[in-house]
């Protein structure tokens, strides 16, 4: 094959075709390997502080932290009695209003 049978073929167009194809490709992976990816609005800020927290320090908290739940378990306790005590006096209570209705009923039918 002479280079006059190429030309006449499109042979050559083929491959310069083929050529500038593989150049786009090659630019297209120049640029994506440049590129950078921005997520807008940051989803998750993270701030640096100054100052960290001192192993006393944290030891304070969890001291407070402890003690104010002793407190709530105290509060818990004494409110649970309370209510006992009150279920106990409704009960009482409804008894007592079951004892006066058979009473007043009984006296209207003896009527």
């Amino acid at each position: 094959m002479d280079a006059d049978t190429i030309i006449q073929g499109g042979g050559l167009v083929l491959s310069g075709a083929a050529v500038a194809k593989a150049g786009d490709w090659l630019m297209a992976w120049l640029r994506s390997r440049n590129q950078k990816t921005a997520i807008e609005p940051n989803p998750l800020p993270v701030d640096k502080l100054d100052k960290y927290v001192t192993r006393g320090e944290f030891n304070r908290h969890v001291e407070q932290n402890e003690a104010a739940h002793t407190e709530v378990f105290r509060r818990l306790t004494e409110n649970e009695q309370t209510t006992a005590r009150q279920d106990g006096k409704l009960d009482e209570i409804g008894s007592d209003v079951k004892t006066i209705k058979d009473i007043l009923i009984g006296k209207a039918l003896k009527k």
